[in-house]
């Protein structure tokens, strides 16, 4: 009988290790992979189907990304809330002090741009240029005008902007009684918020022409009698770079600007808001609307009187 070789048996017991070695793994495998399915299941019933479960997914993606924009846009409109509740305190502070302001303090680097007359046609022009700078402003808008140029002053409000009372239809209120002076206030009111706007809360005369019963009339409906300190004269359609030039040289920090976006052919105040929105922010100044100066430059009691204009 012959010896067995000991190279074959060698090779033999190599080759059944080998086996138990894969057969090992193949059985890990498919337990791995029995649990991975029914931890994937848990919960489900019927057949696991990788392709529709990543269908639903993709479904559900767009329906988590709107909530996540709703619970940013909460948050937004809750902080947004509290800043106008500071705003209008802050209004209601130089109410009592005193009705009527001209400048605000000089606490913080911050100017008031304020366009009178609208809104008209040139209105979302001017949205456009201060929106392109990140600068706010406040409107002060007849009522006459706003049911023909709603959108202008809806989209103001949605970018931060103030709307204030400009009158009814711009007439000279030292020359009115007390009935007439609250009638176009009031109307101007009705017409703003007829448009889904906020009641406003600051009011300019027209011509700039104020005494003490427009002050007191103003006060009685909540407002505050806004003048200002820096005239650009644009009615009288200066150059562009004249115009710009007059701000940047006068400007100063609490410093109120009358400007106008509608009454006539704005195309002056168009063209040079850029240049002035350029130097102002070179010079380290920002654009806040009047709300938003009087909260960050409290003003004096004692206020400069203001020369009336033309067409203010």
């Amino acid at each position: 009988m012959s010896k067995p070789n000991p190279k074959s048996t060698s090779a033999a017991t190599d080759h059944h290790r080998r086996r138990r070695i894969t057969a090992v793994a193949v059985g890990a495998a498919v337990a791995v992979g029995s649990v991975g399915i029914a931890a994937v299941s848990v919960g489900s019933s019927g057949t696991w189907d990788p392709q529709q479960l990543e269908q639903g997914a993709a479904a559900e993606k767009p329906k988590m990304e709107l909530e996540a924009q709703a619970r940013a846009a909460a948050r937004v409109l809750a902080k947004r809330k509290q800043e106008i509740k500071a705003e209008n305190a802050a209004i209601d502070r130089v109410i009592q002090q005193s009705g009527i302001i001209s400048k605000a303090g000089p606490e913080n680097k911050e100017v008031a741009l304020t366009f009178d007359d609208g809104p008209s046609g040139f209105t979302g022009g001017i949205l456009d240029t201060l929106k392109k700078y990140d600068a706010r402003a406040t409107f002060f808008t007849l009522g006459n005008q706003i049911a023909e140029f709603p959108l202008p002053m809806q989209r103001a409000v949605a970018e931060g902007h103030a709307v204030g009372n400009h009158t009814w239809d711009h007439q000279d209120l030292t020359r009115l009684g007390p009935k007439d002076v609250r009638t176009e206030m009031a109307d101007q009111i009705d017409a703003v918020t007829g448009k889904s706007l906020p009641a406003p809360k600051l009011f300019r005369p027209p011509y700039g022409a104020v005494n003490d019963l427009v002050v007191a009339e103003a006060r009685r409906a909540g407002m505050l009698t806004v003048m200002w300190s820096l005239d650009t004269n644009d009615y009288k359609l200066p150059a562009a770079e004249a115009m710009a030039a007059q701000v940047l040289a006068e400007i100063q920090p609490g410093a109120i600007v009358l400007m106008h976006d509608g009454g006539g052919d704005r195309t002056t105040t168009s063209a040079a808001l850029p240049i002035m929105l350029k130097g102002l922010t070179k010079a380290g100044y920002k654009m806040v609307t009047v709300p938003q100066l009087l909260l960050d430059n409290p003003p004096a009691v004692e206020q400069n009187s203001v020369q009336r204009t033309p067409v203010a």
